[in-house]
Parts: structure tokens; sequence; C-alpha cells
């Protein structure tokens, strides 16, 4: 399994509840339908007035997480309706390879280890 993950900042809680209300309507309605894909959370740690975020998606393999990408490959997809609630945000993503895992995501069992200790090609 892939992760693929991206961070940002929001201001406010209201500002928190919007995007995140954004995010579920949009962003991750059109990741459910792709090909792939196993689901995606939306995390925050609270930092003085900010709230700093972290969208993780999930993916079967590499292959699949280059579904959602526009542009080059580690480049972050943040729509202009995005950049207006937020206070900042990478402009790139970060691939991992999930190497031992366990757990329910988007309704899958993730349950991974990699016994062989073979390695997709996450760089």
């Amino acid at each position: 399994m892939i992760i693929r993950s991206w961070r940002a900042v929001a201001g406010s809680d209201e500002v928190l509840a919007a995007y995140a209300d954004h995010l579920r309507r949009t962003t991750f309605a059109e990741m459910a339908e792709l090909p792939g894909h196993l689901g995606a959370t939306l995390a925050r740690k609270v930092k003085g007035i900010d709230n700093e975020l972290v969208v993780m998606s999930f993916w079967e393999d590499i292959a699949s997480a280059g579904h959602f990408m526009k542009g080059d490959f580690d480049d972050a997809v943040v729509k202009p309706s995005t950049q207006k609630l937020l206070k900042s945000f990478d402009l790139k993503v970060e691939y991992f390879e999930t190497l031992v895992s366990t757990g329910i995501v988007g309704g899958h069992d993730i349950a991974i280890g990699a016994a062989d200790g073979a390695r997709s090609p996450v760089e």
C-alpha cells in the first residue's frame, strides 16, 4: 500500500470546518472514483491559533496513486477554492511505501507486511 501525504495550515476552527467539508465533498469524492484508491483521511495538530493539517490518501500501489496526479508525480493538487481557505500549503506531496500496518482504511483491511523485504519504487 502507498500513502500519499500532503500538509497545509488552516487558521481558525471555522476555516478548518469549511475545509474539511470542502475536502469531503470534492477531493475525497473524486479520489473514491479512481482505481486502486483505498481511502483517505484528514488529521490535524493544534499549534497556537493554527490548525496544522495532514491529508493522507491510501492506494493499492504506486501506479494507482498516480491516477490522482496533475503535472509532475509529486506535485500537489490544490484547487483554487482550496487555496482560498488555507493559510499555507505544500506545493509537493510525499509518497510512502507501507511496510507493516493493521486496521481498516476505506472499508479495506490493510494488514500488510513485506515478509520478503521487497521494496516498491517510492523514491
